[in-house]
Parts: C-alpha cells; structure tokens; sequence
C-alpha cells in the first residue's frame, strides 16, 4: 500500500464528494498552496477521488483548475448515454471511464503517482470501507462513484464496489492508511442538517416500519443486478443515518457552494466557494497554526467554515 512502511508523511488530505460541487476542493488546494501547503498523502472517495488523483498525480492545483475549467461539459454529459439496465442502473459507467482516462488521467495508474494515494469505496456485499491502490486511476474513481440505480458498480473479483461515501463522506479511514501527521478534510457535499431529502430518509427510518424495510433490503444480498440494487438503496438510505465524522486532531474544512451535483457548467463558481472557505479557515480558524503545528492553534468556530459561500438544498 502506498506511503505504508516508509518515513512519515506531513499533511495529508482526505477529498469528500459531491459531485459537481467537489470541484470546490480545488479552491481550497488553490489557497493551501498559495500559503506554501501541499499534501504529502491524499485520500478521495467520489468525485473528490477525482480531484485527488490529479493531484496526487503532480499536478498543481492551478493546472487542476485549468484542466476542470476547460471540460466541454455537453462532451462530459454525453459519456452518460451508456445504459445498464441490464445491471439494474441507468448508467453503466465505462463511457465515463474511458472518458477520464483519455481526457483527465491520459492512461494513469497508480504505479505513475507522485504523491500516496487512496480510493475510499463501500464493498456493496459487505457494506464496509474498502481502499483501491492499484490498476487505472480512471477506474478507481468510478468504483468510488457508483450509486444504487443511477451507475452500475464495478465489479473487482468478488468485490463490488460502490461508492465510499456510504461508509465516510470525507475519507479520512482511507488517509489514516497513510499515516501522516496532520490530516486536513476537505467536505463539499449537501449540509444534512439542512437537506429536507435526508431530514426525510433519517424521519423514515426512525421509524419501525422504514427500518424494517431498511434492514431487509440489506438482508437480501448483493448476488445479481436487482439485489445490488436493493442493497445499494439501503446503504445510500443508511448513509444518511451517520452525522460527518471528523477524527480526533484532525482539521475539517467545508464549503457549501451555491452549486447542485448536476451543474458542472459552473466550475467557477464551485472553485471560488472553496476558495473562500480555505480562506475563512485561515483568517478566521487558525488553520495556518494548526498546519504549522503550533501548540496555541485555535479551534474552528462551531459556524461552518464557509458556510457564507451558500448552499443549494436539496
């Protein structure tokens, strides 16, 4: 495993997801980087998994910006006429695979890192976190993005593999796996305190009925299309059950841009938002002290940090 057994590394960084409104996290690379910080670990589940690749690929956070910036979005959109129906999804996913592999990662694997680096994914028949670190970045990301109905998972042997954020929305297991000094999360998905979608799943399976129902989908198993799906949909509803964790010692950074995961035509202002929380937590939270490990570093405000960039509710 990556980074595993060597010297240890300094500041590492977990990339949550989000979709569309992951492309926050390259803001907030954008400012650390500004600030003379880079990661020596990466951890990404998702899209974030995305994000991280590149970056742990060499790339700096402006040429990250430049690439996202310059993605023909009706090209990007059209990589979902790929149906699975025949694996119980609209999407199979591997137009979008060969996509990023040409017009992202170029053909990357994770022999070709410069920086350590983890794919956090759900196995879908046990429902645990598992980390990808070997073959085709281009497939990895897409194993950590699969959802029940909407992408098919990857099947990986006897694994099957969905997307890690049922497990943890900001991957900071998979970053431990690294073993850094400082781990600084980087979370741009819906605040599920807000969104009336999950204040409705988590009412539902408070009660007998919805739990009832919860559990015997994931009873059901995993083994064909259909039952992936039933389980799929458990653990997405389940997911919505946990509050976003954050290790003891461990740095969060959030940014709540005005972006839905759909509107990948407006990276601009997803980076900016992201931009803007990695600022507040400098100016506002000591997150320069804390990086800098000093020992009178402050404790972020219980506010989210960022949260003045907004948020879409869903």
């Amino acid at each position: 495993m990556p980074g595993m057994g060597a010297e240890r590394v300094g500041l590492g960084i977990a990339l949550g997801g989000g979709t569309a409104r992951a492309v926050a996290h390259v803001g907030a690379l954008e400012v650390l980087a500004a600030r003379g910080w880079h990661a020596e670990a990466l951890a990404g589940t998702s899209s974030g998994a995305m994000i991280g690749a590149m970056a742990a690929l060499g790339m700096s956070a402006a040429e990250i910006a430049a690439l996202v910036r310059g993605i023909d979005v009706r090209d990007l959109w059209r990589q979902a006429l790929d149906p699975g129906l025949d694996q119980a999804s609209l999407i199979r996913g591997r137009k979008l695979e060969a996509w990023l592999d040409r017009h992202v990662f170029h053909g990357a694997t994770f022999d070709d890192l410069q920086v350590p680096f983890l794919v956090a994914c759900t196995d879908l028949m046990t429902g645990d976190l598992g980390f990808l670190s070997e073959g085709p970045l281009a497939r990895a990301v897409v194993a950590s993005s699969a959802l029940a109905g909407f992408f098919s998972p990857v099947i990986d042997g006897d694994r099957v593999w969905v997307d890690g954020g049922f497990v943890e929305a900001v991957p900071f297991r998979a970053l431990a796996q690294l073993d850094p000094e400082r781990s600084l999360g980087l979370h741009a998905g819906i605040d599920a305190g807000r969104s009336r979608v999950i204040g409705f799943v988590r009412w539902l399976h408070g009660t007998s009925a919805g739990a009832r129902w919860r559990d015997w989908l994931l009873a059901r198993g995993a083994l064909g299309p259909w039952r992936r799906l039933a389980r799929g949909t458990a653990l997405a509803a389940k997911s919505y059950e946990r509050g976003l964790e954050v290790p003891p010692g461990a740095r969060l950074v959030s940014s709540y841009p005005r972006v839905a995961w759909w509107d990948f035509h407006r990276m601009d202002e997803a980076i900016a938002a992201g931009r803007l929380a990695a600022e507040i937590a400098f100016e506002r939270d000591g997150l320069g002290d804390w990086l800098a490990g000093r020992p009178d570093a402050g404790t972020p405000s219980e506010d989210h940090p960022g949260a003045e960039a907004g948020e879409v509710a869903t």
